[in-house]
């Protein structure tokens, strides 16, 4: 499942980060907390590890082993189902970090966790959106915006630090995919060309498109 969703999102972004998630895969909380040194927030069923020094980037994707069962057995690639959203968003969000960290990596290029979170969210959404315009599933593609981005809760063990950048990103990605919907629709392939030059910028550059974006609805 993990390779699928893998292969999902980067056929949409047309960008190959040359290696397969499930080969960083961590199942095991126990050992997440031990290479995260005490940083894996208690419950979460997904995070990504990363440690930089002079011999290269050091990667690891924790993604919660009853999580992983339970989306294998709903397969959302062949079905979308309301009640395994929230399974599907989880596992595309540590895709989606993985992917993100180690295209710019092999590119040199610095990544802020703001523009990281911003671009997980928007993933998260375009790539399930898509999924449903292909399953014919209007009433949920109609739906989901609210459901991702409206009924949100955050870890109640976020600092107030992480808490105002989740926040921030998801205001963003908000509003760039309440638009971005209504784009697709209309044209598949432009869609598909926007969120592919989106992928390639900056955080900068990023936050500069969501507004004119915005301004041009």
């Amino acid at each position: 499942m993990l390779a699928r969703l893998q292969s999902h999102l980067t056929s949409i972004s047309q960008v190959d980060p040359g290696y397969d998630v499930t080969d960083f895969l961590i199942t095991d909380p126990l050992l997440a907390g031990c290479l995260g040194k005490g940083s894996l927030l208690a419950n979460t069923e997904e995070t990504v590890l990363v440690q930089e020094d002079e011999n290269g980037l050091a990667l690891s994707v924790f993604l919660d082993d009853e999580l992983l069962s339970r989306l294998n057995d709903s397969d959302p690639l062949k079905k979308l189902c309301v009640t395994d959203l929230n399974d599907l968003w989880t596992v595309l969000e540590g895709i989606s970090h993985f992917n993100y960290i180690v295209w710019n990596a092999q590119k040199n290029r610095q990544v802020s966790l703001l523009e990281l979170e911003i671009q997980a969210e928007v993933d998260k959404f375009t790539s399930t959106l898509i999924l449903a315009l292909h399953q014919d599933d209007t009433e949920l593609a109609d739906k989901m915006h609210g459901w991702l981005f409206d009924n949100i809760h955050f870890n109640d063990d976020l600092s107030q630090n992480q808490r105002e950048r989740y926040s921030t990103a998801n205001n963003y990605a908000a509003r760039f995919c309440h638009g971005f919907r209504d784009r697709i629709r209309r044209n598949g392939q432009k869609g598909l060309r926007e969120l592919r030059q989106f992928y390639r910028l900056s955080q900068r550059d990023k936050i500069s498109h969501i507004h004119s974006a915005t301004f041009a609805q």
